[in-house]
C-alpha cells in the first residue's frame, strides 16, 4: 500500500507542477497571438530600466500599431482579422533579435523592448519590420501597414510610464503624419 500511494503522490506533484507551468505561460501570454501580455511586458521593462538604471547602457520601446485594422474586421470579418494579429505577431518574432522582448500591448497595438539598442538601431529594426509588414502578403486581408512610434530611455528622466508615454506620442505622430511610418520622441 506505501509503493501505490508513494507513486499516487509522485503523480500528483508532476502533474501538478505542469499545471502551475502551463498556468504560468496563460498569465503572461496573449493566447491569441503568443506574444506576452501587457502586465508581463510592463513587468520586464520595469526589470529593465534597474537593470539599465544601476548598470548603465540603453535600451528603447517601439509602439507598433496595425494601420486601418478596424477596415480588415469589417470587410473580412474578425476571423481573418485574428488571423492577420496571429500572422503579424509571427513577422515581429521573425524579425526581432533574441534579446528582444515583444508584446501585444491591447487590440492592433503592439510593444517591442529592444535592449541594449539606442535610438538609431532601434529605428533600423523599426524600419526593416515596417518594409517587412508592408511587403507582405496577409492571406486573409492582402496588404496592410503598420506605424511605429520609438522612445529610447532617459536614464535621469524615465520610468516606465514616462517611455511608454513619449512612444505612444510619436505613434500618434506617425498615425497624424500618413500612418505607415515610423516617428521618434526624445
Amino acid at each position: 500500500m506505501p509503493l501505490i500511494a508513494g507513486i499516487l503522490f509522485g503523480y500528483l506533484l508532476a502533474k501538478n507542477k505542469l499545471l502551475s507551468k502551463h498556468l504560468k505561460i496563460l498569465a503572461d501570454t496573449d493566447l491569441l497571438t503568443g506574444l506576452l501580455n501587457r502586465s508581463m511586458f510592463i513587468h520586464l521593462l520595469k526589470t529593465e530600466i534597474l537593470k539599465t538604471s544601476r548598470y548603465g547602457g540603453t535600451f528603447s520601446v517601439i509602439f507598433i500599431d496595425i494601420d486601418h485594422f478596424k477596415s480588415v474586421n469589417d470587410q473580412h470579418g474578425h476571423q481573418a482579422g485574428d488571423k492577420v494579429l496571429s500572422d503579424f505577431s509571427q513577422l515581429i518574432m521573425e524579425h526581432n533579435r533574441i534579446s528582444d522582448i515583444s508584446a501585444r500591448y491591447g487590440g492592433e497595438e503592439f510593444v517591442i523592448l529592444s535592449t541594449s539598442s539606442d535610438i538609431e538601431a532601434t529605428t533600423k529594426h523599426a524600419e526593416r519590420l515596417r518594409t517587412a509588414v508592408a511587403n507582405h502578403h496577409f492571406e486573409t486581408a492582402g496588404h496592410i501597414t503598420c506605424s511605429f512610434g520609438i522612445a529610447e530611455f532617459k536614464k535621469d528622466e524615465d520610468n516606465y510610464e514616462t517611455l511608454l508615454k513619449r512612444a505612444d506620442e510619436a505613434l500618434y505622430d506617425a498615425k497624424q503624419n500618413g500612418r505607415n511610418r515610423i516617428e521618434v520622441r526624445n
